[in-house]
C-alpha cells in the first residue's frame, strides 16, 4: 500500500456527498399534535406501517395497533403535565378521531367513556405494579 492511500481515501470521502439517512418504513403521517402556550410542538402521534406511534420530543415513545389508545396517551401527557403547571393543547385529526371512534362504538361506549374506561385501566395497571425493585435471590 503507499504512504498517501489513506490521504487519498480521506479526500475522497470528504469530496463525496453526504449520503441521507434512509429510515426503515414508510414516511410518518401526523394525526395529533401536543401544543405549548407558544404553539410549539412538543410530541404528537402519528401513522405508519399499520400503527399509530405516540412520539415525544421527537422520539418515538410508544406504539399501538388501537386509535384510542393513542389518543388516551396524549391525554395522559397533557394531564401529567397539567400537574406541573405547563398547559398543552391537544389538537387531533378527523381520521384519529374517527377511528378512536369506531373502536368506543364497538366496546359500546362513546370516545369519552371510552377514554375514560383505558385510563381507568391505566391506573389499575400502575396500581398492581411493584413499589421497589424485587430484590435477587442470593
Amino acid at each position: 500500500m503507499s504512504r498517501n492511500s489513506k490521504a487519498k481515501r480521506t479526500a475522497r470521502i470528504k469530496k463525496e456527498p453526504g449520503r441521507p439517512i434512509r429510515r426503515l418504513g414508510g414516511a410518518l403521517q401526523p394525526h395529533a399534535q401536543l401544543l405549548d402556550a407558544d404553539d410549539a410542538s412538543i410530541g404528537g402521534v402519528a401513522w405508519r406501517d399499520g400503527e399509530w406511534l405516540l412520539v415525544l420530543g421527537g422520539q418515538i415513545a410508544a406504539r399501538s395497533d388501537s386509535a384510542a389508545m393513542a389518543l388516551a396517551m396524549l391525554k395522559h401527557v397533557v394531564a401529567l403535565q397539567a400537574r406541573t403547571g405547563r398547559e398543552l393543547r391537544l389538537e387531533a385529526s378527523p381520521p384519529l378521531l374517527h377511528a378512536a371512534g369506531r373502536e368506543a362504538a364497538a366496546a359500546g361506549q362513546t370516545l369519552e367513556e371510552y377514554l375514560a374506561a383505558l385510563e381507568q385501566e391505566r391506573l389499575e395497571r400502575d396500581s398492581l405494579a411493584p413499589v421497589q425493585a424485587p430484590s435477587l435471590p442470593h
